[in-house]
């Protein structure tokens, strides 16, 4: 049980500008689900009661613990028995998150203690605050997998402590089994009314596992033969409506085909449709992680703030270069189905399109990821705009327009580097199937999402 300290002091500070005639109004106290606050400006002798005790609980000495979501009113008893509002308390879910960090791999450095996994856990210890929820971290850096935790200690450096919960030795962290046992830990070992998700870790969509000479996909792990973990096995490792959120600080997973797989996951999705450059959110953890705690507010604006705070950062950090979309997944299956009824049956294939393939609009850079000078990763209003007619669009843009509620983008991505421009961006992208790519056009026909609206 966490304990929170209130000193709440009812003594007027203003009070040679107050009347007499004014009163000062008894303070609201705010507090999270499972913690606890002592009120310490009453005599000793004070008894205390509370007119909903089912959202909170108070003791003989005037401890506070929240029990569930709602709101009460806490009066203090003095020795005549006279009774008054000491303060008003209102108690919000508390959320705890899961940090995954995928990183036994070249992001881990040369010896697992630097590197990019390290450099962002800095970050979250240097931004995170007690009082709302637990922030654990599993990660594997090569030396092997870890599940740690946050703690209150801040050391000499500014940075909070860590507490190692649990070591799994060495492990494949391309395994969905992996990840669904760090899942399962956290959400036994530290239970909470809302889950979120971060999740950290090379990545490339839905390309099947060997695609690329320089494989990005979802988790690499380099230990004995080299694995990455395919799109299909993210969202196996996850049971159904675990998280209120999963935030992907991962590559180009956005495309349609992993979005409809995690559609029963979670309720909302933050990704990019791009690659997300170096030193990705790393800055935003630190000073805006706590607003991921926010349950005061809906979630899909705690992700919009937290979107738009690494988007303000990225002309500075990230080469002014980046996209992110915030995805509603209750509207996926909407958005097969209307996908669905606006292609007729018609393939999404280059033979099929308007105009010449490489006028649709890309979010890859094959080339920089070692791959031919193909894309694999098309925009995917601009895509299927160029196959239905103009009245079916219409409704198809509606309902993509239901699905990604939010979404930025810079005007260029890294021109210099095999970039491109981005004239268009609908927050979501697809496949294309192409003569020049057998093999992903098969592995493409066998996506839920491809089954969906064939």
């Amino acid at each position: 049980m966490s304990v929170l300290f209130f000193g709440i002091i009812l003594t007027s500070l203003l009070q040679s500008c107050i009347s007499e005639d004014v009163k000062v109004s008894p303070p609201t106290i705010e507090l999270h689900t499972g913690y606890t606050a002592r009120l310490t400006d009453e005599p000793s002798n004070t008894k205390w009661n509370i007119d909903n005790p089912t959202v909170a609980t108070i003791s003989t000495d005037g401890v506070l613990t929240a029990i569930k979501a709602g709101k009460a009113t806490v009066y203090s008893v003095d020795s005549k028995g006279k009774q008054k509002v000491f303060c008003y308390l209102e108690v919000f879910p508390r959320r705890n998150i899961l940090f995954s960090i995928g990183g036994d791999n070249n992001l881990s450095g040369t010896s697992g203690t630097d590197g990019e996994p390290v450099q962002k856990i800095n970050r979250i210890r240097t931004g995170w605050q007690q009082g709302n929820g637990e922030m654990i971290i599993f990660v594997d850096n090569g030396e092997g997998a870890f599940l740690l935790r946050v703690n209150e200690t801040q050391g000499a450096d500014g940075m909070l402590g860590l507490d190692t919960l649990k070591s799994y030795g060495m492990q494949n962290s391309a395994s969905k089994d992996v990840l669904s046992m760090a899942i399962n830990d956290f959400t036994s070992g530290y239970p909470a009314d809302s889950y979120g998700m971060i999740f950290f870790s090379h990545a490339s969509g839905w390309l099947p596992d060997g695609t690329l000479s320089q494989p990005r996909s979802l988790v690499i792990d380099v230990n004995g033969t080299p694995r990455e973990m395919e799109y299909y096995d993210f969202a196996a490792a996850i049971p159904d409506k675990q998280f209120d959120f999963i935030i992907l600080e991962a590559c180009l997973m956005t495309d349609v085909m992993s979005m409809y797989d995690l559609r029963n996951k979670t309720d909302y999705v933050l990704a990019s449709a791009a690659e997300i450059v170096s030193p990705g959110f790393e800055y935003t953890y630190q000073d805006t992680v706590m607003s991921l705690y926010n349950t005061k507010q809906s979630i899909d604006l705690t992700l919009q703030e937290f979107g738009q705070a690494y988007f303000d950062r990225v002309p500075n950090v990230n080469y002014n270069a980046a996209t992110l979309s915030l995805i509603k997944m209750s509207e996926m299956d909407n958005l097969a189905a209307v996908t669905k009824t606006a292609l007729q049956g018609i393939s999404v294939e280059e033979d099929n399109l308007k105009i010449h393939i490489d006028s649709i609009q890309t979010f890859d850079r094959p080339l920089a990821l070692g791959g031919r000078p193909y894309s694999r990763f098309f925009d995917f209003g601009h895509a299927v705009q160029n196959i239905i007619s103009d009245d079916q669009y219409k409704a198809l843009d509606t309902q993509t327009g239901k699905t990604v509620i939010w979404k930025v983008a810079t005007k260029t991505f890294l021109p210099n580097q095999y970039g491109f421009e981005i004239k268009r961006h609908s927050g979501l992208t697809t496949y294309i199937e192409q003569s020049v790519y057998p093999y992903l056009n098969g592995k493409y026909r066998t996506s839920n999402w491809y089954q969906a609206i064939k």
